[in-house]
């Protein structure tokens, strides 16, 4: 008999999707959560990690963090004795000393190691089995895995060896990652993790950080936090924040959004209306940069939300004459171009993930 790669699967007896932090990061999958430099990646994965070593396991903004092991690999500032992490688990301890550090394996390359090839992820995994870890932490993928990101078929490797990493072990494996730096104009994060799509098509969770600009919050460090993706749970809208420093101790706590009395479609509507004032014809594309500009969306959940107002408001489709027939948009008050009568908006496909 030929072997082959497939195998038939009950879709009635799967197990149920649980938690390491509700809603947010699933047990059994990989999840990425990214930022630029010096946002804070680190300080929140670390709160993470200490709230599931709390009795009975911890809370993290209102979302209950299942109990168990913990398993950090530091590749991003790795010192060969924890130092870097050691510091931020004293913070989280002094604000929560029920937690228990000895729950919490730190793994950092050893001498020349050059990122985790097969061997180290090996050994990532059987530690995780020793200390029944519910939770990986990878900080951060371009240390762990030094390749060209930007190429799918070299992310593409990695991410099945992570998946089962998350498979072997049952934990939740959360990549940290960095974004792309923001073009002139651009909203930090609009774009998604730096490099290939794939990252982002392979993971089941995205989440992007970014920092709330001190003179709009007081000048506190508050972070926003958007999920760009979720297989398992609803998106809801992005949420603040705060790292809360008391002497010693570390709090993250949750914090208001300058914006956040205004959800994102409220937004994506008023940049809309405004470019289409006057009865300006507008072209599409034109539309979803304001559109990500204005509500901090990728441009693929922009296009969903065009689509969505070009119905609500009756927006009238017209083709613009050049190479590839652009299509632009503009009220159905506006006159008619001379020469082509009006159309109406057709539905596009939405992509409400």
């Amino acid at each position: 008999m030929v072997a082959v790669g497939l195998k038939r699967v009950s879709p009635t007896a799967a197990a149920p999707i649980t938690w390491a932090w509700e809603g947010l990061i699933p047990k059994g999958f990989v999840s990425l959560v990214a930022a630029l430099p010096g946002v804070g990646k680190t300080a929140v994965l670390s709160a993470l990690c200490w709230q599931a070593t709390r009795p009975g396991g911890g809370e993290l903004l209102g979302r209950r963090v299942a109990p168990g092991g913990v398993l950090y690999v530091d590749f991003d500032s790795a010192t060969g004795d924890g130092r870097a992490l050691a510091g931020w688990f004293e913070r989280h301890q002094a604000a929560y000393p029920d937690g228990d550090r000895n729950k919490i394996a730190l793994l950092e390359p050893d001498g020349d190691t050059y990122g985790l090839g097969e061997a180290e992820l090996g050994q990532v995994a059987a530690q995780a089995k020793e200390i029944g870890a519910g939770l990986i932490v990878l900080d951060s993928f371009m240390a762990c895995f030094p390749l060209d990101s930007v190429k799918s078929h070299a992310v593409m490797p990695v991410f099945s060896a992570l998946r089962g990493l998350a498979l072997d072990t049952g934990a939740a494996v959360v990549v940290i990652d960095h974004l792309p730096k923001t073009m002139p104009g651009e909203v930090a994060g609009a774009r998604g993790p730096l490099g290939s799509v794939a990252k982002t098509a392979q993971a089941r969770a995205v989440h992007i950080l970014t920092r709330v600009p001190p003179r709009e919050v007081a000048g506190r460090n508050v972070l926003r936090l958007e999920t760009h993706k979720n297989s398992f749970a609803a998106i809801g809208e992005p949420f603040g924040l705060e790292l809360a420093f008391d002497g010693e101790a570390l709090r993250v706590i949750p914090a208001d959004l300058p914006d956040g009395s205004t959800p994102r479609l409220e937004r994506a509507k008023t940049a809309v209306l405004t470019r289409l004032g006057g009865g300006a014809v507008v072209p599409k594309a034109e539309l979803v940069k304001a559109i990500v500009e204005a509500a901090n969306l990728h441009s693929k959940r922009a296009e969903a939300y065009l689509s969505k107002l070009a119905d609500e408001l009756g927006l009238l489709k017209v083709t613009l004459p050049g190479r590839g027939a652009p299509v632009a948009y503009r009220l159905p008050e506006a006159e008619p171009l001379p020469g082509e009568p009006p159309t109406p908006a057709e539905p596009e496909e939405a992509l409400w993930f």
